[in-house]
C-alpha cells in the first residue's frame, strides 16, 4: 500500500518515469492488488499503449473483490479505453486475416455483408445450406464493436471445419413435428393473445418467432461459450472490442427476460430456459472480464444451481476440446431443459445426402406428374404423397430415378453398343450385386462409379431396350419402376 501511494502521488505530479517504478514495486509485493493495476492502467493510457492499459484496467476489474469506488471507476476506464481501441483500424484487420485464413482451411470464399434485416446481430450462412458458391457472414453495422461479431461468426466455421475434417460434424435442425410440439406448449399463451384480440397473424408470428429464438438459443449458447473462448485466448488483441460486444449484447438478453410485457404472454417455464442460457453466458463474461451481471437476472436458486452447472461442464471441457464435442453439451443441456423435442441433431454428411437424394427424387416425379408449373397445387407436396404411395404398393424410387438417368444415357445410342454394356453389367453380375453398395465400375462406360441400385437400373434398363426377348429370364423386381421411368423420359405420357 505505501509503494502503491508514492507512485499514486509520483504520477499526479507527472513523474511518470518514477511512478512506475514504486507501482512495479508494489506488484512484486502483492500482483492481486487491484489499485496498482488500475494505476498502470492510467500510465499506459497517457503513454497511449492503449491495449495494456485496457489488459491493466480489466485485471483491476477482476481482483477487485469489494466492488467498492475503485471497482466502479475501473469498470468505467475499462469501457472508456476499449472505445479508443476499437475506433481503430485493429479489428478490420484481425478478421481480413483470419477469413483469409479459413479460406484456406475451409477452400471456400467466405462474404462479409451488412444486413440489416437480419433477426439477429450476426450470423453465418453455410454455402451448402443456401446452395449458394461461398460462405457468407452478415452483420448489423448499427451494433458496437462489429468486428467482434465477424469474428465470431468465423468461430463458428471453424468449429464446423475442424468437426468436417473428422467426419464428424452435425447440424441443427427441426422439423414440422418439433415446431407442432412446441405448439402445443404455447396454447394458453395463444388462447390469451386470442382473447385480447390479437390478429391470427401476429400470434402465429409470435409463435414462430418463440420457436425459433428457443432452437437458436439451445445451439448457440454451449458453442457460443467455446467460440468467446477461443477468441479470448487466440486474439488478445480483440479482447477490446470482445469486452464491448459481449457486454452490449448480455444487457439486450438481460432486458428479454425483465421485460414485463414479454414475460406477461409468454410461458414461465420458456422465460425460465432463456434466463438459464443467458446466465451461463453471463457467467463467462464474468470470468473473462470481472463484471458480474449474474444476479441483475433474478434467478431463482433452482436456475442460478442449473446454469452454474452448465458452465461448470463447459470448463470441463474448455482446454482440451476435441473436434464436434460442442454438440454434446447442446444435446446434454436442452435434454435437462426438456428442450430436445424441438429439434434434433443429426450427421451432416448423412442428411446432405440424404436432401440430395430427396431432391432427385421430387424434380423427377414433379416432372413425371406435370404439376411443376401449376400454381394451384403444392408441387413438392403433392410429389411427397405420390411417392409414399408409391412406396405402398412396392415401387423403389431410387430405382426409378437411376432408371430415367440410364434412358438418357442410352438415348441415340446404337443397339449393338447397348447389348455390350448389358452384357458387361450381366457378366460382372454372376455373384449379384449389393444395393446398398457403392464403387462398381465398368469397362464399357468408364470413368463412372455406380452405386448398387444404379447399377442395378441400368442392368435392368440396358436389356429391356436392347434383349426385350429374355428381360425377364434376369428376375429383377423392377418392371414397374420400369414404365414410371418411361412415363418421366416421356414427360408423364
Amino acid at each position: 500500500i505505501s509503494f502503491n501511494d508514492i507512485g499514486a502521488n509520483l504520477m499526479q505530479q507527472g513523474k511518470i518515469a518514477e511512478a512506475k517504478k514504486y507501482f512495479g514495486e508494489a506488484m512484486k509485493i502483492n500482483s492481486n492488488y487491484p489499485n496498482t493495476h488500475f494505476a498502470l492502467g492510467m500510465i499506459a493510457e497517457i503513454e497511449n499503449d492503449l491495449q495494456s492499459a485496457f489488459y491493466s484496467t480489466v485485471q483491476a476489474i477482476r481482483l477487485n473483490k469489494v466492488k467498492d469506488q475503485l471497482y466502479n471507476n475501473s469498470i468505467r476506464q475499462a469501457f472508456s479505453i476499449a472505445k479508443n481501441i476499437i475506433s481503430t483500424d485493429i479489428g478490420k484487420k484481425i478478421y481480413r486475416e483470419y477469413r483469409r485464413q479459413l479460406e484456406i482451411e475451409g477452400k471456400k470464399e467466405i462474404e462479409i455483408i451488412q444486413d440489416t434485416e437480419i433477426t439477429t446481430a450476426a450470423k453465418f450462412e453455410f454455402a451448402e445450406s443456401y446452395n449458394t458458391p461461398k460462405h457468407t457472414v452478415k452483420f448489423k453495422p448499427n451494433y458496437p464493436a462489429i468486428e467482434h461479431l465477424i469474428m465470431h461468426e468465423l468461430v463458428h466455421l471453424k468449429l464446423v471445419i475442424d468437426a468436417r475434417n473428422n467426419q464428424i460434424n452435425k447440424l441443427f435442425i427441426s422439423h414440422s413435428q418439433h415446431r407442432n410440439a412446441f405448439n402445443k406448449l404455447l396454447e394458453p399463451s395463444v388462447q390469451k393473445l386470442k382473447r385480447k384480440g390479437v390478429p391470427e397473424i401476429q400470434i402465429t408470428n409470435y409463435i414462430n418467432g418463440l420457436f425459433d429464438g428457443v432452437n437458436l438459443q439451445a445451439f448457440n449458447t454451449p458453442m457460443d461459450l467455446f467460440v468467446e473462448n477461443l477468441l479470448y485466448v487466440d486474439f488478445p488483441e480483440l479482447r477490446p472490442f470482445q469486452f464491448i460486444s459481449v457486454y452490449n449484447l448480455l444487457i439486450e438478453s438481460l432486458q428479454s427476460v425483465t421485460d414485463k410485457k414479454v414475460i406477461e404472454i409468454t410461458p414461465k417455464e420458456i422465460v425460465s430456459k432463456n434466463k438459464i442460457y443467458n446466465m451461463v453466458n453471463a457467467m463467462q463474461f464474468r470470468e473473462l472480464y470481472g463484471i458480474d451481471i449474474v444476479s441483475d437476472f433474478k434467478p431463482t436458486t433452482a436456475e442460478l444451481k442449473q446454469a452454474t452447472s452448465f458452465y461448470e461442464e463447459f470448463l470441463q471441457y474448455k482446454d482440451d476440446k476435441e473436434p464436434a464435442e460442442e454438440y454434446e453439451l447442446v444435446q446434454h443441456w436442452a435434454d435437462d431443459l426438456q428442450l430436445s423435442a424441438y429439434f434434433e441433431l443429426v450427421d451432416e454428411n448423412a442428411h446432405r445426402s440424404k436432401d440430395t437424394k430427396q431432391q432427385e427424387l421430387l424434380n423427377v416425379f414433379e416432372k413425371f406428374l406435370g404439376i411443376k408449373n401449376d400454381e394451384t397445387v403444392d408441387p413438392e407436396a403433392e410429389t411427397k404423397i405420390f411417392l409414399k404411395n408409391q412406396k405402398e404398393k412396392g415401387t423403389n424410387p431410387e430405382v426409378v430415378v437411376f432408371m430415367v438417368e440410364a434412358l438418357e444415357y442410352f438415348e441415340g445410342m446404337p443397339t449393338e453398343e447397348i447389348k455390350k454394356i448389358a452384357f458387361d453389367i450381366a457378366q460382372q453380375g454372376t455373384k449379384g450385386y449389393d444395393p446398398e453398395f457403392t464403387g462398381y465400375k465398368l469397362k464399357t462406360i468408364p470413368n463412372k462409379t455406380f452405386s448398387g441400385y444404379q447399377i442395378l437400373a441400368y442392368y435392368y434398363v440396358s436389356f429391356a431396350i436392347a434383349l426385350p426377348e429374355i428381360l425377364m429370364e434376369l428376375k429383377l423386381p423392377y418392371h414397374e419402376e420400369y414404365l414410371l421411368a418411361r412415363g418421366v423420359r416421356n414427360g408423364g405420357n
